[in-house]
């Protein structure tokens, strides 16, 4: 029985083998065909053909033989339910399993590559929304900012000329600032414009004024009052005062090196304009103006931390910026520094090595330091009262 099973068994696996790599359409033999077989092998095999198929239905064990019925799914309760024997265990040659092996792995990889593309283009996609929505809120900043200088300057016509009327229609204004060409592409921005004035200008009244026999949405600038134009000058960015006191346990004691590294001394998305860096150096060289040995100051306008660099002459005039500057609030934001190698210094900033003229506030009024001043001021008013 056992030799006819061999027989049997290597039969099948030729079979399945040949199918699986497509050589053949037929994955099986019917139990006619298995008998035919072996009684052309010799009577002995077939003799012992029904004994064997007996034994492997009722094994229940993976024999290499596996008993099939009409459907490939259903369930055999007795033997005469056996129509077809299927081989568990195809014999197939080195370069059918070579190129199924290969495209077995060419197909996963495939997956993988596609995996990570597409894992690279969302992140892409994000970054990308990301750069895009800084973009729009630094643009948005800029048209507030001229949205505000064309009322301002309207208001200032007015009271010149009375036949001009106090407001300016909202359509009006976004002709005179922006281009027919771009008005589509700036359409965003300029809506999120007229949003963040209606919320956050109390100087811009929105009101609805008839306008050439059509109503319109206008604007009009409110005059500030004589007491709010004393206020208005105390500048936005402006030094407010200490968060904590200097001691060892938040200053070292010694600069060895003659530089710094600020931080928190601004946001580059809400700042507007130009040269706003520039207001940033002026308020540094204030804040230190009894320091004569500052010679270098650089303001990196895309750090997120919102970090300036400083040199000076000496590890000393470095240590006294230091206690200057580290642990002070400015603009709403505590001001933190720390010291920083010359060598890494000159490497960002090659031109700071000829730099030996101490840099000197441009302004005598000193901007930044007012709302200090305006409060040590107010503090010995009410003592004195």
């Amino acid at each position: 029985m056992m030799s006819t099973l061999y027989k049997l068994h290597d039969r099948l696996a030729q079979i399945a083998g040949d199918h699986e790599c497509g050589r053949s359409s037929q994955r099986m033999l019917s139990v006619q065909e298995a008998a035919a077989y072996l009684k052309d092998l010799g009577p002995e095999y077939e003799d012992v053909f029904n004994t064997s198929l007996l034994w492997i239905f009722k094994n229940g064990k993976d024999v290499g033989i596996r008993c099939v019925g009409y459907g490939p799914e259903e369930d055999l309760t007795n033997i005469t339910d056996v129509q077809f024997l299927q081989s568990t265990r195809p014999q197939m040659p080195f370069w059918c399993r070579f190129r199924r092996a290969f495209i077995t792995v060419t197909h996963r990889l495939l997956l993988l590559c596609l995996g990570v593309v597409l894992v690279c283009a969302v992140l892409r996609y994000m970054r990308y929304r990301w750069t895009k929505e800084e973009e729009e809120t630094r643009q948005m900043y800029d048209m507030v900012v001229k949205i505000i200088d064309v009322l301002r300057s309207h208001n200032e016509a007015c009271q010149e000329t009375k036949d001009l009327q106090p407001y300016m229609p909202i359509p009006h204004v976004r002709d005179s600032l922006i281009q027919p060409q771009d008005r589509k592409k700036m359409k965003k921005v300029w809506e999120r414009a007229v949003d963040f004035l209606a919320a956050n200008e109390s100087r811009v009244r929105t009101e609805t004024r008839r306008v050439g026999g059509a109503d319109f949405v206008v604007w009009r600038w409110v005059q500030p009052s004589a007491s709010c134009d004393k206020t208005s000058v105390i500048p936005s960015k402006v030094w407010q005062g200490q968060a904590f006191h200097l001691d060892r346990r938040n200053s070292p004691p010694n600069s060895l090196t003659p530089c710094l590294k600020i931080r928190n001394m601004f946001d580059p998305v809400m700042e507007i304009g130009d040269h706003w860096h520039l207001a940033i150096q002026e308020a540094i060289l204030e804040k230190c103006s009894d320091n004569d040995g500052i010679v270098h100051i650089a303001v990196d306008r895309n750090s997120r931390e919102g970090c300036v660099y400083v040199k000076c002459l000496s590890p000393g005039h470095a240590g006294k910026a230091f206690k200057a500057l580290h642990g002070s609030w400015f603009d709403g934001k505590l001001v933190t520094v720390k010291y920083l190698r010359l060598d890494r210094y000159h490497h960002r900033f090659p031109q700071a090595l000829t730099c030996s003229t101490p840099l000197k506030p441009s302004d005598k009024h000193m901007n930044s330091m007012s709302h200090l001043r305006l409060r040590t001021g107010l503090a010995n008013s009410q003592g004195s009262s």
